[in-house]
């Protein structure tokens, strides 16, 4: 609500809260009936297909996601919106994010240095992950996309971004557009035979759209995942 450029729509999908977050949304759904909506999922369902709740309710023509834990910072959207201006051929856009311990304190910036732009998806592929946390999106490729793939629970931003990046040039800009807060028992560290699981579908998965590259970037990234893949697999 807060950013310089207005967004035309604040979609908030509630994934069955019983922590009265939902008289909360509905107080703002109430304030600003013609900018704001709610979704509300009657139990938890999980994160993709709460996401795809609300993805599929979706009227502007760029959609960005942000998750409970992040913050937009306020210039986000207009700098990415310059920055798709400034390259035309983009269809989704992307930038730094700043992650902060619960008591504020800095941890670490994403990227250190400025990332490629354009054809990107080499550097997707390589377990590259955190692209939805900060990315504006055309509207119609994630739709092409399938949106978020609920098989894939876990890594299902990434599976999204890698597909995208397979038929979408992305723009990048370097500032840090997001705050990201870092909890050490956040469910995202825990649960590795699902890490392995969703991982191992997406690597199936992204063999297609490797094939057009050359042998030595493809055979790279094919021995980068497979050595994660040997690490995750559980042993029995």
């Amino acid at each position: 609500m807060s950013q310089t450029l207005r967004p035309f729509e604040i979609i908030i999908a509630d994934d069955g809260s019983t922590d009265g977050s939902q008289d909360t949304i509905q107080s703002y759904v109430d304030r600003y009936p013609d900018w704001i909506k709610a979704i509300y999922q009657p139990r938890n369902i999980g994160i993709p297909r709460n996401r795809n709740a609300a993805l599929r309710t979706v009227k502007g023509n760029y959609v960005g996601i942000l998750d409970g834990d992040d913050l937009f910072l306020p210039a986000k959207l207009e700098q990415q919106y310059k920055a798709l201006c400034a390259f035309p051929e983009a269809r989704a856009v992307y930038s730094n994010f700043r992650r902060f311990a619960p008591d504020g304190t800095t941890l670490n910036y994403r990227y250190p240095a400025p990332q490629p732009q354009g054809k990107i998806l080499p550097a997707v592929a390589l377990f590259n992950t955190g692209f939805p946390r900060t990315m504006v999106a055309d509207y119609d490729a994630v739709k092409t996309a399938g949106f978020m793939d609920e098989r894939f629970p876990k890594y299902d931003g990434l599976w999204l971004t890698i597909k995208l990046a397979s038929f979408c040039q992305f723009a990048y800009t370097h500032e840090v557009t997001v705050d990201k807060r870092e909890y050490p028992e956040s469910d995202s560290r825990k649960n590795l035979d699902q890490d392995y699981l969703d991982l191992s579908g997406i690597y199936t998965e992204m063999q297609p759209l490797l094939k057009d590259m050359d042998n030595n970037t493809r055979q790279y990234i094919q021995q980068y995942w497979q050595q994660i893949l040997n690490q995750l697999k559980p042993r029995s």
